[in-house]
């Protein structure tokens, strides 16, 4: 059994002139594997073993459903250093959240978490344990003026699907991408239809993206109000009339390239 897990890791990167950020989404699966199995599944499902910030440890260690003490993430070691360990997916992995007196055993060459004090420890890679996978997005900002209709479109003509905002992480991703854009307002996979708003993608509707002001205005947006925009010199969604013409953040699965 695979489970989303609330936890999503991002950086921002510079590529040919496209403005790119990557993030991450984590899936906890519930077979107990070794290190290798795990990195398989997950190359074969998802993207590959999840690679992890500190700051994100406590979050992914409450999942109601981990069963053992430990569980893998991406990262081994295949250097004779013990100091010296890189990610699954490729990178040199600067670890500051090794448990005390870790690492401490030159045959233990795998990187699992204890779930109690979210601290990582050197396991022996032919251990069994729960692990999480990962997937790896790129958001991208599309320089042309389109409608909300022609964002949806291209974007999943030529990536994935418009921009998905419901998290922090991704809010806050969008506030630094966002400034290279041409338009103040940028279209978001953000939809009023039937008497609510929804994300195009199906993803819950749980993270506030709205300013805190005209909570009644969003309840019941005028029939020109219907699609919603990332507003980056208020950093704030809004609702705005769907027929403008603008910039938009498109998302995009990694692993399509």
């Amino acid at each position: 059994m695979d489970t989303k897990a609330s936890v999503t890791v991002l950086l921002f990167l510079s590529l040919f002139g496209l403005n790119v950020s990557i993030y991450r989404d984590h899936f906890f699966v519930n077979n107990t594997v070794s290190w290798n199995d795990a990195q398989q599944y997950c190359r074969q499902y998802y993207d590959d073993l999840s690679t992890v910030r500190e700051k994100d440890l406590q979050v992914l260690s409450s999942n109601s459903l981990i069963k053992g003490k430990y569980f893998w993430i991406g990262v081994q070691r295949v250097s004779p250093d013990i100091t010296k360990w890189i990610w699954s997916e490729g990178g040199k992995a600067t670890i500051t959240f090794w448990e005390d007196y870790q690492p401490n055993d030159y045959t233990q060459k795998c990187g699992a978490i204890n779930k109690d004090t979210f601290k990582m420890h050197d396991k022996h890679c032919s251990d069994n344990y729960e692990f999480y996978c990962m997937k790896v997005y790129e958001l991208i900002v599309v320089h042309q003026k389109s409608t909300w209709e022609e964002a949806l479109e291209y974007c999943r003509q030529n990536y994935t699907d418009l921009a998905i905002i419901n998290s922090e992480d991704i809010m806050e991703e969008a506030k630094i991408n966002s400034t290279v854009a041409d338009t103040d307002e940028l279209w978001t996979g953000l939809r009023f239809l039937a008497g609510d708003w929804f994300w195009v993608n199906g993803d819950s509707f749980d993270y506030n993206v709205w300013s805190s002001d005209g909570d009644g205005e969003l309840q019941c947006p005028a029939m020109n109000q219907r699609c919603g925009v990332y507003d980056r010199t208020q950093r704030v969604c809004k609702p705005t009339d769907c027929e403008r013409r603008l910039n938009f953040l498109c998302v995009k699965e990694k692993r399509e390239d």
